[in-house]
């Protein structure tokens, strides 16, 4: 395209040419059918002139244009028969003979550009596996008008290769480190490999995972609800948001953490199921799965409520129910008959980048007898089909108030006392707060290792009695 506009702008010598970084995607010219008609009937070649803004700058100013055509242009791109219905929304509109889009209003163009955009985004999403909502605004720019957006992984694993090969090229340089050890006395010691100028650090330290949970209060304002391919099943779950919240704040962002949901139906419609209840039981969670006591909470304040199903977190979101938890609950409804499988849910919580996602499934039938033949509920998982759960309707409310249980004589924490926790842990439950992941009294290990540090190695002398 650059060779006849150069030709064509040659009176115009102060207006210069450039090519752009960006993918603007003007190839979709040719599928306008106006465009393909003119090509498709020439008989010699012509330059032909089109003012591919029609009349919007009467109304509109050139930077709000442009905008528009890229988002046209783009969308065409993508999908080349949903934008071109999207263009047109209803028989009404025309387009002028003169023009080559169709006549809107300004109030439709504003409609049809936000549609356009949700189907650019959405196509973007598909492909790469990630949420429209978890995109930020100069993402949602870059995917417009076509720039390259590198994953931050790459961006990374990009810095560490430029800090290596500076290192591998760079001459040995003596490091000088001042310290003092136990006793007092001051020790100096001289580096020059880079190996010994390194901090051991270790994926698992619990000091530097604790730190980051202390994010996860700026996370949890935003909550997306995964809603997209559900199915009508007549269930409407309904969460409150205060209480949702409490339950992510409490969590880690690498390891599993599970509660039992209890709630009502409402006596207006006895098809919505509210969530008034979480209780947590003991539980050992690693970043695959969580495990939990076989015995279910009992209280009084649950004779009054239904159960409805788990919840746990989990570090990324998958595009359906795991294996493992479509095993884990079918063994929760055969363990326990009064879960009724059509009422009961499994609730994720996925840790995505800038918010959390939550998402609500029902075991299928087909789906509860699969489970039921599993013997081994590990890894080791084969047959397992995504048609054996289904998603379910959920919303979140901040009109009514949700309350906790947690264990009355134990922490519910066992991540770092594991050894203490079995399938077969008794346990009771009271209404309270449950205390953070990082608790002083989910962790006591840690802090006797602290008193150990201050108190120093003391070793008794055994003294002979000279009087005896």
């Amino acid at each position: 395209m650059l060779d006849p506009l150069e030709v064509h702008l040659l009176d115009f010598p102060n207006i210069v040419i450039k090519g752009s970084e960006l993918q603007l995607p003007f190839q979709a010219c040719l599928k306008i059918e106006k465009f393909g008609d003119l090509i498709l009937k020439a008989t010699e070649p012509q330059m032909v002139l089109f003012n591919i803004y029609d009349d919007w700058l009467k109304s509109i100013s050139s930077y709000t244009a442009f905008s528009r055509l890229i988002l046209i242009l783009r969308a065409l791109h993508v999908n080349n028969e949903k934008a071109k219905m999207l263009l047109k929304p209803d028989r009404t509109v025309v387009t002028e003979a003169h023009h080559i889009w169709p006549s809107l209003s300004d109030d439709q163009w504003m409609k049809v550009e936000v549609a356009l955009r949700d189907l650019i985004l959405s196509d973007y999403a598909k492909k790469n596996n990630v949420n429209t909502s978890a995109l930020t605004q100069s993402e949602i720019r870059d995917i417009i008008l076509g720039a390259e957006i590198t994953p931050p992984s790459q961006q990374r694993q990009q810095i560490a290769d430029i800090n290596n090969q500076a290192k591998a090229t760079s001459q040995l340089t003596a490091v000088t480190t001042k310290t003092t050890n136990v006793h007092g006395e001051e020790l100096i010691v001289s580096t020059t490999s880079p190996y010994e100028q390194e901090k051991f650090s270790s994926k698992t330290d619990w000091r530097v995972r604790a730190i980051s949970a202390t994010n996860l209060y700026l996370r949890v304002n935003h909550i997306y609800v995964n809603s997209e391919d559900i199915k009508e099943t007549g269930y409407t779950y309904i969460m409150p948001k205060n209480i949702l919240k409490k339950f992510i704040c409490i969590a880690d962002l690498r390891t599993q953490i599970a509660g039992y949901l209890y709630g009502i139906s409402p006596p207006d419609n006895p098809q919505v199921k509210e969530i008034r209840c979480i209780a947590m039981p003991p539980q050992l969670g690693t970043h695959q799965q969580v495990n939990l006591p076989l015995q279910l909470p009992e209280h009084d304040f649950l004779n009054d409520l239904e159960p409805l199903g788990w919840m746990h977190t989990q570090p990324n979101e998958l595009p359906q129910l795991s294996a493992q938890d479509v095993t884990n609950h079918a063994r929760i409804l055969e363990n326990n008959k009064q879960w009724d499988g059509e009422k009961c849910i499994i609730l994720t919580c996925s840790f995505t980048p800038g918010s959390c996602s939550l998402t609500a499934y029902k075991l299928t039938p087909s789906g509860y007898e699969w489970a039921r033949a599993q013997k081994d509920t590990g890894t080791g998982l084969h047959g397992y089909l995504p048609t054996h759960s289904e998603k379910v309707q959920m919303l979140l409310s901040d009109r009514f108030l949700g309350f906790y249980m947690v264990p009355d004589s134990s922490p519910w924490n066992y991540n770092f006392m594991g050894a203490k926790h079995t399938p077969s842990l008794k346990y009771g439950v009271k209404l309270g707060t449950p205390k953070e992941y990082y608790h002083e009294e989910h962790r006591p290990t840690h802090y006797l290792e602290f008193i150990k540090m201050e108190e120093g190695d003391t070793v008794e002398v055994e003294r002979e009695d000279k009087f005896s």
